[in-house]
């Protein structure tokens, strides 16, 4: 009798040990998706941002196309400056997006790894 109590207790012990692997699996998994959903807002804002760029450059070379028919290069240059500066702004996002992206797809194939364990 003591036997099985013994033993009763040890598989017992060992679903237990089991379950507290398990919880910590899907703890650190639940970590992994928040850290993803954080990287992939951050990169919606970076899109969001990259868009905003792109319009400026857009009306900026609408300003250089219009002063350069009326013959005032000094403002075409000037409005040309800041369109090539705001698309510069518009490649950097879009950069700062696909990192951010990258990242959260690590996360999630990390929250993966760990859910199939």
């Amino acid at each position: 009798m003591r036997r099985f109590i013994l033993l009763f207790v040890m598989v017992l012990s060992s679903f237990m040990l089991i379950s507290a692997v398990d919880d910590y699996n899907t703890a650190q998994a639940r970590q992994y998706t928040q850290e993803a959903e954080y990287y992939q807002k951050k990169a919606d804002g970076y899109r969001r941002e990259a868009q905003y760029y792109l319009k400026k450059a857009e009306g900026y070379q609408r300003e250089a196309a219009y002063y350069t028919r009326k013959g005032d290069t000094d403002r075409a240059k000037n409005y040309t400056r800041r369109a090539n500066s705001a698309m510069d702004d518009y490649k950097t996002q879009v950069r700062y997006a696909s990192n951010a992206d990258d990242k959260a797809a690590d996360y999630l194939k990390k929250a993966a790894r760990i859910l199939q364990k």
